[in-house]
């Protein structure tokens, strides 16, 4: 007798009402089965999250390495606007020469200055807020 386990026996009742009874084995073949389910669930989640993430890293990755391809793109803007700013400055500084040598030319021209400009602006102001008060006044718009 003692080569022979022992075997208990659990009642689970049926949605009938009838009594089926497993043997401790069958339990724990059941519970095996059951997480042998459970582990394949999981690793099946595991995989298809996986597959998401390598698919959306590639989707990122391609545009970055488009970028990487042409990287001269932006040495060759910049040297372009560094070149348009040379040019700029010698026509600025040709400019300067010519107005230096003609500068007999220059200081007959008399250029407004800063006050006399603000004095036009205040006039003007003033000549409009004149009319938009009669404006006002009158109901017109």
């Amino acid at each position: 007798m003692s080569a022979k386990k022992k075997i208990t026996k659990k009642v689970i009742r049926r949605a009938k009402g009838t009594p089926v009874v497993l043997t401790s084995e069958h339990q724990a073949k059941v519970e095996r089965e059951k997480r042998l389910a459970m582990y394949a669930g999981v690793g099946f989640f595991m995989v298809v999250i996986a597959v998401v993430w390598a698919i959306n890293f590639k989707n990122n990755i391609q545009p970055a390495s488009r970028q990487a391809v042409s990287p001269n793109t932006q040495l060759d803007a910049a040297a372009l606007n560094f070149k348009e700013a040379l040019t700029e400055a010698k026509k600025n500084m040709a400019d300067l020469k010519q107005a230096m040598n003609n500068s007999g030319q220059v200081a007959a021209i008399k250029l407004p200055t800063d006050m006399e400009r603000r004095i036009e602006l205040e006039k003007l102001l003033f000549i409009l807020n004149d009319k938009l008060t009669q404006a006002s006044s009158t109901g017109e718009k």
